[in-house]
């Protein structure tokens, strides 16, 4: 010992070294000059790795991809390899100064004189020290370790507070009344209690070595107030936990702050800045005092509830209140008697007078995250819930303003900044990224990581008014309809945010609901083979199956081909036959409506798509039908013969007039019910077998038109026609289906019939304009 006493002054004499974290620059800051701000990039190995954690988001706010960006050094990852949390924009910043064991130390140099490392296996820190590394235990004991701003300096230092001795430890005299304590103190108050130890854990994550620990005494003639008795330590562990062996204390009243570096479960690694978490305790009858987040949103209240009793209540008389009072706040249950049970209570989320939480007595400095109960994971869940703006100064000032909110009268009565909680809360739910933070968690080897999981889930989902999930509304699905939420949508079908939520059977939990699950929502199967498109994602098609729905795929739904690719992609010696929808009209439906400006212009378009062909011409008996022939013969530059087809008028599959008109009438007119018959085969009265009629038009009619076409022949008919005929070329693959999906065939679209040399015919669904569909 005494060479290691001499060796230590020596380096003290010669050098001024600051171990922070391995670091040999020096600071002299008070730390409470630094608290919440952030730290100067000095030669610090609480070193940024280059990843923001900020990942690309789909319109839920869920990751697009959780992989590693290519060309990363895998040491610059999270300890999750589960990837970054959604939606949280902290740089991730690793620890380079732990090490497994005190084989793997580095070399001990003048080039590294004065910085410290933690050794995992022991749990201890080592410092550089004249080419020696020694325990911190030894360093302290001879030199003295003090902390402040987050980093050690060795030696007692002096950062402007004066430091109170102590004597052996002896028990509280009267401090056990339960009455306020009434007395004065200042520096030559004599101490109603000497040697005193007190130990604890601080805790966010936990704060690592460097953190310094003050108890503040309180003065209770001055309601409270700090007093200049001041008494600290310094954290020299990897777990966060604080000893003061030895103090003498005039108040049993003490603010415990504790400034410092700490893990953050969001990203795994350090926290960006000294962060400063307090308690306001009563030590009359206890010896441990734990500082978290929920001692430091506490804090404010228990001083209010001590001020509102006239200050004639000690400060243990108010903690259990207060810790209550901030688990409400949240909808934290512990213990719980709730008349609406499950995740809500009767009359909605913001009326928390209806909820009671009961704590058995526990106060919130007793609660540690690695306790291994249903505290632990209250106070993870709130320490989370905290990170809402970051994990920095900003975390700060974001549980102030909450915790001012509470400090009143006991209720965090800000809606919106509720909606926007639960909104963020949801978004690390549905991507997944509470198993990340647990992970995040269980890679410090601390400890079992509570569950906490369910507490921010209750939070969001009675956020989002939902209710209880359970077997009695298994599978039901929720929109967001509190409207101060960034996901609200004024109802289920309604534009906005597409998430929706379902209460799964299995787990009894709301999740987001998948594509399938919310845009087939309370579809009804009625054949074989229907084909709807989505409630929320309109431009997605399932398709009823084996008496369930599933999603659509290309081999489900032929999409329509441009008229043009169609045109230059015809083989050798193929020749084609484009029968076609006319162009726009005028409201006048007769026989003698003609087309309008547009429906001009239109056509000419389609006619250009096969410019300088020899185009074969024929039409129905409609004045809008020879007019589209027309002006697709002006587009081509070709010349137009009229050529009238009286079975292109459009009611060839009609075989009873009359019983048609009530087929009409039954389904929603002549668009639904001429649909319905093509997919589902309505009416058999009213029309001719489907399949034999449209066999008989190709066979009959457009199979003996191709021995006058050239290479290209364009037919014009009617909506009426072309919807069945199209459906039974393409094998009822094309969607037309009108009486489920309100899609209509558009104007210049419909059916190529290509035929090739044997005579040998194909068909392909074709579009003249930008789309083959119109909605209805």
């Amino acid at each position: 010992m005494n060479r290691l006493f001499w060796l230590v002054v020596f380096t003290l004499s010669t050098f001024s070294w600051v171990a922070c974290s391995g670091s040999s620059s020096s600071s002299a800051d008070d730390p409470d000059a630094v608290e919440g701000d952030e730290i100067s990039q000095q030669e610090d190995p609480l070193s940024e790795n280059g990843s923001s954690g900020v990942v690309k988001l789909d319109s839920l706010g869920r990751p697009i991809s959780s992989a590693s960006e290519p060309g990363k050094d895998s040491a610059s990852s999270s300890s999750s390899s589960m990837g970054p949390v959604v939606g949280v924009e902290d740089t991730l910043i690793t620890d380079t100064t732990v090490v497994e064991d005190v084989d793997a130390l580095p070399e001990c140099t003048s080039a590294n004189e004065g910085e410290s490392f933690l050794v995992k296996s022991e749990n201890t820190l080592y410092f550089c020290l004249g080419e020696n590394w020694i325990e911190s235990d030894a360093v302290a004991e001879t030199a003295g370790i003090t902390c402040r701003g987050g980093v050690m300096v060795i030696g007692s230092g002096d950062d402007g507070e004066d430091d109170e001795g102590g004597s052996p430890y002896s028990q509280w005299g009267n401090f056990g009344q339960q009455q306020q304590v009434v007395f004065s103190i200042d520096s030559t108050t004599e101490p109603r209690i000497v040697g005193a130890r007190i130990v604890g854990v601080a805790e966010k994550g936990p704060f690592r070595y460097g953190t310094s620990v003050k108890l503040v005494e309180l003065d209770s003639m001055q309601r409270l107030a700090d007093s200049k008795r001041i008494h600290k330590t310094c954290i020299l562990n990897g777990d966060g936990n604080f000893s003061f062996d030895s103090v003498d204390l005039a108040s049993p009243y003490l603010r415990v702050k504790a400034s410092g570096y700490f893990r953050n479960e969001l990203t795994g690694g350090l926290s960006p800045s000294v962060t400063t978490l307090e308690a306001v305790v009563d030590v009359t009858d206890r010896d441990s005092v734990n500082v978290n987040m929920l001692t430091h949103m506490e804090a404010p209240r228990v001083l209010k509830l001590v001020e509102n009793s006239g200050n004639n209540q000690p400060i243990r008389a108010v903690k259990a209140q207060a810790l209550r009072d901030i688990l409400a706040s949240f909808d934290i249950r512990l213990g719980e008697s709730s008349a609406g049970g499950g995740n809500g209570w009767p009359g909605g989320w913001n009326q928390q007078q209806q909820q009671q939480v009961t704590t058995d007595g526990r106060f919130a400095e007793d609660i540690g995250l690695f306790d291994g109960d249903e505290y632990s994971g209250a106070l993870l869940a709130i320490s989370i819930m905290m990170q809402r703006k970051g994990s920095g100064s900003e975390m700060l000032s974001y549980t102030a303003g909450i915790a001012e909110r509470i400090k009143g009268n006991g209720n965090w009565d800000d809606n919106n900044a509720k909606a926007d909680l639960a909104d963020w809360l949801m978004v690390l739910d549905t991507s997944g990224s509470y198993a990340t933070i647990k992970n995040n968690i269980a890679s410090w080897k601390l400890g079992e990581v509570p569950e906490f999981a369910h507490h921010l889930k209750r939070f969001w989902t009675n956020v989002y008014n939902f209710g209880e999930c359970g077997s009695h509304n298994a599978d039901s699905i929720r929109f967001v309809s509190n409207s101060l939420s960034a996901f609200f949508v004024s109802g289920y079908d309604q534009p906005g945010p597409k998430v929706r939520f379902i209460c799964d059977a299995n787990t009894h939990e709301w999740r987001a609901a998948t594509d399938l699950e919310k845009d087939t929502y309370g579809f009804v199967g009625e054949y074989e083979g229907q084909l709807k498109s989505g409630i929320i994602n309109k431009d997605k098609y399932y398709i009823y199956e084996q008496k369930k729905w599933r999603a659509a795929t290309s081999n489900d739904i032929q999409e329509f081909e441009d008229l043009a690719d169609v045109y230059k992609n015809l083989k050798s010696g193929e020749k084609v036959i484009f029968l076609l929808r006319h162009a726009e009209r005028t409201n006048d439906t007769g026989k003698n409506g003609h087309l309008t400006d547009t429906g001009k212009s239109q056509s000419q378009g389609v006619g250009a798509k096969m410019k300088g062909e020899d185009i074969y011409f024929a039409n129905s008996t409609y004045t809008r039908s020879k007019e589209t022939c027309e002006y697709v013969a002006k587009g081509a530059g070709a010349t137009y013969t009229e050529n009238t087809i009286d079975d292109l008028d459009g009611e060839w599959y009609v075989k009873d007039d009359s019983k048609y008109a009530t087929c009409k009438t039954d389904n929603g007119g002549g668009w639904g019910a001429n649909s319905a018959y093509a997919y589902k085969g309505i009416c058999p009265e009213a029309y001719y077998d489907f399949e034999d009629r449209s066999e008989e038009f190709l066979q009959e009619i457009v199979k003996p038109q191709f021995a006058k076409v050239n290479r290209v022949g364009v037919m014009i008919s009617h909506d009426t026609f072309v919807v069945p005929f199209t459906a039974y070329c393409t094998n009822r693959k094309v969607n037309l289906r009108y009486f489920d999906t309100k899609l209509w065939v558009n104007y210049l679209a419909g059916v190529a019939i290509i035929m090739d040399a044997s005579g040998k015919m194909r068909y392909v669904p074709v579009k003249g304009l930008d789309s083959g569909t119109m909605t209805m």
